[in-house]
């Protein structure tokens, strides 16, 4: 199925793109002279997609849904798009049709838009998960009947393709493929397309309704039931299965703690849960989040694996990885994708808006071809050979890879020497794997978008502890700050890493300073002359189990930069940076 956006661009008038989600909706408006803009609902782009029905009859939705629930829980609908096939929902004492209470949210989104326009809205185009068979996209289009004149559907990841592929330093080249990756909050889709002269076409596409946020926050729930709710099993009782009007909305309380602990972790390495009846206040960190999302992301790989098999198409026909879904924001995510694949993805700084803005961007024009070098030259043997003979480590520190030798991560007591090399993660929407030769300075000048300096907001890198690799979590406390004339310098100021082996806390904390000189061609980073000083301390418990000097090896890394995000990833870290 070919998607033709021509259809929908041509019309004239106030155009609406919308991504009805599970938990939140989002909508982008078009005009003709004017780049999209993103609807704001009470100051927020997100639109909670919840309905109430109160006392008077009246569908309230959004916030005031949310409000509203607290008071009359059995009237709210949450989650109506997993309602989608059940026709009706019982709200209170009425039964109201799925299609109503999904028009309700729609109309105040259409209210919402005219009120920015300043005119009517003109058409609408609102995306639909791929996977959806005929009665779903029915049921969709007829609650969109009900509030917009036109209405056009489209794919969700033909939305999300289209957008990546338009703003992207590189557009994914005609022929080629992308894994449109949708981690939202009711369910997983992963999509294969192959984007064409006029369009992207949907060629597989996969599906799990068990690999939501929601799913995650579900194991968050269950932990703290196995832990902080083995103090009082009747209290807990209550708000698990709650019976009372005061029970229940406790309990939406500790799920609604339980989502916002699981997206603070996605920019912290640690939160505060407050579990009410109980009154007790958990610390959720984040490599305890990353162990209990662990199933559902091996889920998520193995339907990505079974999309591209279905496809018919093989990991080096792919030339990118794009995340969507607010879900997708876990670093955990990026880190299993690129292990599991060896295509480092693709995420905006707001990826829940990405399908609703690519469903209202014209396609982006085929260009030729890009010539493919013939001979690539391999990375530098030495600096290969230094890091087989350390037996090496690597990890991601901000946007250096520091090397560690074998007795860093032991039981006992012993020192080693760190290499690092600045690494940028392989965020290129079109990259080759083979090595490609190293550009002089003189023709590859530095990427604008990375100037200025930014802040390190979390990450993951694998050290061995006694042999076995182990996830480290963190990394705040790392500023970067790259110049207009090619020179960057990364500071660390107590940048800690942590995780916990058979009970054993270990963590790793980094002080140090590093000026290099940089350049970027093709979407990779080239570091020269770097020098530094610091060093890397790695703590079992509360001793300080053994340090190295921190030192550098100059190389190159893919990276990807977006706006006010800077990300990297490689087989063994993934870091994530926002502008200051």
């Amino acid at each position: 199925m070919i998607i033709d956006y021509r259809c929908v661009v041509a019309s004239d008038g106030v155009r609406l793109g919308i991504d009805y989600g599970t938990s939140n909706t989002v909508a982008v408006l078009a005009q003709v002279g004017r780049e999209p803009r993103t609807v704001l609902f009470d100051g927020s782009p997100l639109l909670p997609s919840g309905v109430c029905l109160d006392g008077t009859g009246r569908l309230l939705v959004g916030r005031d849904a949310w409000h509203t629930a607290l008071s009359v829980p059995a009237a709210f609908e949450p989650f109506p798009k997993q309602r989608i096939g059940d026709g009706a929902v019982l709200l209170g004492d009425r039964e109201v049709p799925v299609a109503e209470l999904i028009g309700a949210t729609l109309s105040r989104v259409g209210q919402e838009a005219t009120r920015i326009a300043g005119e009517p809205v003109t058409s609408v185009t609102l995306s639909f998960p791929a996977a959806w068979g005929t009665e779903r996209r029915r049921v969709l289009a007829e609650a969109a009947e009900r509030v917009f004149p036109v209405v056009e559907l489209v794919a969700e990841p033909v939305a999300a393709a289209n957008l990546f592929a338009g703003v992207a330093s590189q557009a994914v080249p005609v022929g080629r493929c992308a894994i449109v990756y949708d981690f939202g909050a009711g369910t997983f889709d992963v999509s294969v397309v192959r984007r064409g002269p006029g369009g992207f076409e949907v060629l597989a596409t996969e599906g799990r309704d068990d690999c939501g946020g929601l799913d995650l926050d579900a194991a968050v729930v269950r932990r703290l039931g196995a832990t902080v709710g083995q103090s009082s099993p009747e209290v807990w009782e209550r708000l698990v299965n709650p019976a009372s009007t005061a029970d229940r909305r406790a309990s939406r309380q500790l799920w609604e703690n339980a989502r916002t602990a699981k997206e603070m972790l996605s920019r912290a390495t640690s939160a505060l849960l407050h579990v009410p009846l109980l009154d007790s206040d958990v610390t959720v960190g984040r490599e305890e989040l990353d162990e209990l999302a662990a199933p559902l992301l091996a889920g998520t790989v193995e339907a990505t694996r079974a999309a591209i098999e279905a496809a018919g198409v093989v990991t080096a026909d792919l030339a990118a990885i794009y995340l969507t879904g607010g879900s997708s924001r876990m670093p955990a995510v990026s880190t299993a994708l690129h292990r599991a694949f060896s295509v480092a993805p693709i995420l905006v700084e707001q990826p829940e808006l990405v399908v609703a803005e690519g469903s209202v961007r014209p396609p982006v024009a085929a260009e030729s071809p890009t010539a493919v070098l013939a001979s690539p030259v391999p990375r530098s043997p030495s600096r290969t050979r230094q890091v087989v003979v350390l037996s090496a480590v690597v990890v991601s520190v901000a946007a250096v890879a520091v090397v560690v030798g074998p007795s860093l991560g032991s039981d006992g007591s012993g020192t080693g020497r760190a290499v690092g090399a600045a690494s940028t993660g392989p965020l290129s929407p079109s990259q080759s794997a083979a090595p490609t030769p190293t550009p002089t300075p003189s023709s590859a000048p530095v990427d604008s978008c990375v100037v200025g300096s930014w802040r390190s907001i979390g990450g993951q890198q694998t050290l061995k502890i006694n042999g076995h690799d182990t996830i480290f979590s963190g990394g705040a406390g790392v500023t970067m700050t790259y110049q207009a004339d090619g020179r960057v310098t990364v500071v660390w100021k107590n940048a800690t890493w942590k995780a916990t082996v058979n009970g054993t806390k270990w963590t790793e904390r980094i002080n140090g300073k590093v000026t290099a000189s940089v350049f970027h061609k093709g979407g990779k980073e080239y570091v020269t002359s770097s020098k530094g000083t610091g060093d890397v301390v790695l703590y079992r418990g509360s001793s300080r189990n053994s340090s190295v000097n921190l030192d550098l090896v100059n190389g190159d890394d893919p990276y990807f930069c977006f706006g006010d995000s800077l990300r990297f990833v490689d087989d063994d870290y993934s870091a994530e940076f926002k502008r200051l």
